[in-house]
């Protein structure tokens, strides 16, 4: 499971194939997820929680962990809950 933490930068829509632009958009405006209201934590059976640096790809990490068959990856650009 992934989300995304801040406000005013998340963006959900379809990519128009043919002009490849984001249409029918709209803005998560009413919460704003950060550690008080995530999810993703070890009470709901999640286990190596991590956060990315800003920048770093979500499901270029997902990718890179799936091909290792490791539980975790250790990067300067990750840093795990313990």
């Amino acid at each position: 499971m992934v989300e995304e933490w801040g406000s005013g930068h998340t963006q959900w829509g379809n990519i128009n194939p043919a002009t490849k632009q984001l249409e029918k958009v709209s803005v998560k405006e009413s919460e704003e997820i950060n550690e008080h209201n995530t999810k993703i934590r070890k009470e709901n059976n999640f286990k190596n929680i991590c956060f990315l640096s800003p920048g770093t790809s979500a499901l270029g990490y997902i990718e890179a962990l799936d091909s290792s068959g490791l539980e975790r990856i250790d990067s300067e650009f990750i840093n795990y809950e313990e």
